[in-house]
Formats: structure tokens, C-alpha cells, sequence
């Protein structure tokens, strides 16, 4: 039913597109990269306190092929739909709160590991063929790119075309082929200790095909997939970071950004060489202060015992 109600809007936006060219992206945008469940939210969160910057909101991610038809209707229809949090955790979710932009890919494409959540028992073979490319697939990294791209053309020309601030685990093994669409792009990874991380994400994953499965996967297969994605990942992101130049990468752990997030951001900016203004500094604290009472899951040992 939702597919037939969306379907005249993208139908009408995938002319405009083919009437009205569309500009390319510049400035280029900034990734915020890290393993699942590693603080790419929180960190998203606040960087989008800084009004230099435009997002992909839950809006654009869950209806991505109508950025522009029929947009007070869609945002209607997202706030009905949309739970009021996370169902991983307690984060809160509005139609115009920052998303990963692997979910507007998920819906537009074939080319998202994200489609797992709906058949987990492909979670592998989705993950080494949509996160980790293989780079013998000429033609399938063209069609992501080329996929990709788009979107995120439409997605900053709805914005005004300011600078683009994009959260996706999915692109830390991507980094290769993002600097080809994007030769200046920004990066910041966020890294946090793997056991928290292997947990956390399993409970992720485990809610999210609770709500979207169409199949099941048993609980020891999910956490040995887990594990495997983990390892692949980081040593993804290690193989490719190279190809990022020294003041476009910048590195920040969980931990400094959850007990020192002022001095945190001040890196970023700075190593990015990011303008700040009084204004997104009070903007950051205010936002700091107000996530003062979440209380994240803490893990009790090593051997995966978790505790609220």
C-alpha cells in the first residue's frame, strides 16, 4: 500500500530529474564512518547541531525518490509511521532527525547489505558482495556508484546545496570509492572497544530483522556473522584509508567523545579544517546537555553479559 501511494510521487520526481539537470555536489560531503553501534549516531546527532550542515533525514531515507514531489504529504505520512525510538536502543526518532543514508540505497536499489534484515539467512553472501566489494566487480561498483551519486545529487540540491554530513557503518569499507565520486571528501571514524561493539550489534541486528524478517536466523549464526562482518570491516577501513589525504581523515574514539565531546569536536574541526562559529558551539552544548540522562548498555564481561 505505501508502494502504491509513493508510486505517482517518484513518478513524477524521476521526470523532473530527466527535465531539470541537477548541479553537482560541492562542497564535498563529510562521512561520518565506524562500525556499527560504535557512537556513528550520537556523533551524527551533534554534528548536525552545525547549521553549515544538511542531512539526510528520516524523510529523505525512508521516501528517497521524492525529495521534492509531494513533500509536506510524505512528511505526514513518515511521522505516522515512525516509532518514537529506535527499536535497538532508546535514541529518539522524528521525521527530520538525521538517517543513514544505506536506507534510501535499500529502498532504490538492489545494492545494501540492508536487505539482510529481511532475509538474515543471506546476511553473508549480502555483506561480501554489498559492503565489501569485490573489486574484480567492475560493473557492479559502477552501478553502486552511479546509484549512489544520485541520490545524493537530489539530496543536496533539496538542501540548497550546503555542505552534505552523511553517517553510514556501511561506507567505512568504502572509503576507495568514495574518494573516486568524491576527490576531497571528509572523513571522521569513530571507533569503540570491539567487545561492546560485537554485542551491541548483534542486539542491533537481532530487533532489526525481528521487525523486517522474512525468514529466521538462528541467534549463534548471527553472532558468528557478527564477528566475521567485524573483522572484515575494520580491516577494510585499514586497507583503504590510505587513499584519504592527511587533512581529511580524523580518527575519534567512543570514549573521548562521550566524556570530553567539546575537546572532541574541537579535533575534528580543526583536522578537518571546518569553520566553527559561537553559535554551533552553543548549539553543541546545548544538544550535550540535553543527552545528559541517556544512559548507554554496559557490558559486564568479557564472556557477553549485558546489563542496563
Amino acid at each position: 500500500m505505501c508502494s502504491l501511494l509513493l508510486a505517482p510521487f517518484y513518478f513524477l520526481e524521476s521526470l523532473s530529474v530527466r527535465i531539470v539537470p541537477r548541479p553537482i555536489v560541492r562542497p564535498a560531503p563529510v562521512f561520518v564512518i565506524g562500525h556499527w553501534r560504535s557512537g556513528t549516531t550520537y556523533l551524527h546527532y551533534l554534528l548536525s547541531k552545525d547549521k553549515q550542515f544538511a542531512c539526510c533525514t528520516n524523510v529523505d531515507a525512508f521516501t528517497p525518490g521524492s525529495l521534492f514531489v509531494g513533500r509536506w504529504l510524505l512528511r505526514k505520512i513518515i511521522a505516522m509511521r515512525l516509532p518514537k525510538k529506535r527499536p535497538m536502543d532508546d535514541v529518539n526518532l522524528e521525521p527530520t532527525t538525521p538517517q543513514e543514508d544505506e536506507f534510501p540505497m535499500m529502498l532504490l536499489t538492489p545494492y545494501s547489505f540492508y536487505h539482510a534484515f529481511a532475509f538474515p539467512r543471506n546476511i553473508k553472501e549480502r555483506f561480501f558482495k554489498y559492503v565489501v566489494f569485490d573489486p574484480q566487480n567492475v560493473d557492479l561498483i559502477c552501478r553502486w556508484k552511479k546509484s549512489y551519486y544520485e541520490y545524493l545529487v537530489r539530496l543536496s540540491n533539496r538542501n540548497n546545496n550546503k555542505r552534505l554530513l552523511l553517517k553510514n557503518p556501511v561506507n567505512t569499507a568504502r572509503i576507495k570509492y568514495i574518494i573516486g565520486l568524491f576527490p576531497n571528501a571528509k572523513f571522521i571514524y569513530i571507533h569503540r572497544a570491539p567487545t561492546e561493539v560485537k554485542l551491541s550489534t548483534v542486539r542491533m541486528f537481532k530487533a532489526l530483522i525481528a521487525a523486517n524478517c522474512l525468514q529466521t536466523l538462528d541467534e549463534t549464526e548471527l553472532a558468528a556473522q557478527v564477528e566475521l562482518g567485524h573483522q572484515s570491516l575494520i580491516r577494510e577501513y585499514e586497507n583503504h584509508r590510505h587513499h584519504v589525504t592527511e587533512n581529511n581523515l580524523v580518527e575519534v574514539s567512543y570514549d573521548e567523545l562521550l566524556h570530553q565531546p567539546l575537546d572532541t569536536l574541537k579535533k575534528i574541526y580543526k583536522t578537518l579544517e571546518l569553520k566553527e562559529s559561537d553559535k554551533t558551539q552553543e548549539a553543541f552544548k546545548q544538544f550535550i546537555a540535553e543527552q545528559a540522562d541517556y544512559k548507554p548498555f554496559e557490558y559486564a564481561n568479557q564472556q557477553g553479559v549485558e546489563i542496563l
